[in-house]
């Protein structure tokens, strides 16, 4: 609700600018600048914060809201410094070349942003995403290119040659070529054919034992808790073991260590009964009958899941993001069962074991994130029971 009150108040605020101002000046085109503006700064403020949650969770701008939004953006307000009436002055006055404040300020930050957002689609990025579909980087940034060339010239065909903007309610203050579009239009060429058609694929690093070990020790942070404790928790630890007995029914004992029954030892004997009490009341233990099924079952492992290890790096999590990277299916019992999920140890979404190394057969690349697999990571990958997976994240997704 505080987003939308946001958006209304700065749209409002805008929009009666607008009305004040062109009433004034009985221009429309002033009206409608303004208006452009108030949308402007609303884009803007959503491309900011969204790089903000991308950086946080070190996520690649591989998403259609990077990708197209502000190349086109940056094109309509390219158009519009030939129609506003709003810091349009021409600053290369002496030649046949456009470029005003209005087009600094609204066109050029868009334009430049949309041409490194093509240019990644053939050096950096592997896949485009399209909500849960994902499409070629490299296919993707050619129908990007050519869409750009083609609207572009189609763009000045009309507006120099057919459209007659006289008598209509929109008049262009100038018909002089706009100098973000000519560059925009120079620099797509330039990146389909160097970086497009002549550039190299993105290929797997060479693996050299330095990358190797330092791969190897930050796979070890992400993809394993950290099982040490400190010498003052380990001597008040508590374990138990359970016994069953021959008959059905069942009993557990529940013993201290060394060092807590030494301790004891000067206590008065109350106290060590009551102490004895609550770590039986304290404690969890499964027992097993006799023929070793679980009667009860351990909430504690749950708690204790150190769920930052499992999280995918996105920046607001939904159900989606727990579905295979590849079949885009949701873990499920029992449709699922024997499958295991794998994690990417780089973005941590999921897989299904079988897809994933299938995957790994043709590519050392995560199909999302486009980073390197390690190799002892492809040879020996962390697997989590589907059963597990599913108390993961929908633990998780209480935490969010």
């Amino acid at each position: 609700m505080d987003k939308i009150k946001s958006v209304a108040i700065i749209m409002v605020l805008f929009l009666l600018i607008g009305i004040i101002h062109g009433s004034i000046l009985n221009s429309f085109n002033l009206f409608l600048s303004w208006l452009l503006i108030g949308i402007w700064l609303i884009f803007s403020f959503k491309v900011l914060k969204n790089i903000k949650q991308y950086r946080e969770y070190s996520s690649p701008h591989n998403t259609a809201f990077f990708t197209i939004g502000p190349v086109f953006f940056g094109i309509f307000y390219s158009i519009w410094g030939n129609f506003t009436g709003l810091l349009g002055e021409n600053l290369l006055e002496s030649t046949d070349l456009y470029l005003s404040w209005w087009s600094i300020l609204f066109g050029f930050p868009y334009i430049l942003y949309g041409s490194i957002s093509l240019y990644r689609c053939f050096k950096k990025y592997n896949v485009i995403y399209f909500g849960t579909k994902s499409v070629n980087a490299r296919k993707f940034g050619y129908i990007l290119g050519i869409s750009i060339l083609f609207f572009i010239t189609v763009y000045w065909i009309s507006f120099y040659s057919f459209v007659d903007f006289y008598g209509s309610l929109l008049i262009p203050l100038h018909f002089l070529i706009d100098l973000n579009l000519l560059m925009l239009l120079i620099s797509t060429i330039l990146i389909i054919i160097v970086p497009g058609l002549f550039g190299a694929r993105t290929q797997l690093p060479q693996l050299t034992r330095d990358y190797i070990t330092q791969r190897t020790n930050r796979l070890n942070q992400l993809a394993s808790p950290s099982r040490s404790t400190s010498p003052k928790r380990q001597r008040q630890s508590i374990r138990t073991t359970t016994r069953s007995s021959p008959g059905p029914s069942t009993r557990s004992i529940t013993r201290t260590s060394r060092s807590v029954s030494r301790s004891s030892r000067s206590t008065p004997r109350g106290h060590i009964q009551s102490a004895s009490s609550r770590v039986k009341t304290s404690t969890r233990t499964i027992s097993r009958n006799t023929t070793g099924k679980p009667i009860r079952r351990s909430h504690s492992t749950i708690k204790q899941i150190n769920f930052k290890l499992y999280r995918p790096k996105a920046a607001n999590l939904s159900i989606e993001d727990f579905k295979c990277i590849f079949c885009f299916k949701l873990p499920e019992l029992p449709k699922d069962n024997g499958r295991g999920i794998i994690l990417c140890p780089n973005c941590r979404y999921p897989a299904h074991a079988d897809e994933f190394k299938d995957w790994l057969r043709t590519s050392g690349l995560c199909s999302r994130c486009n980073a390197p697999i390690p190799s002892n990571y492809r040879r020996n990958p962390k697997i989590i029971s589907i059963k597990n997976y599913i108390i993961i994240y929908k633990g998780i997704l209480r935490k969010r």
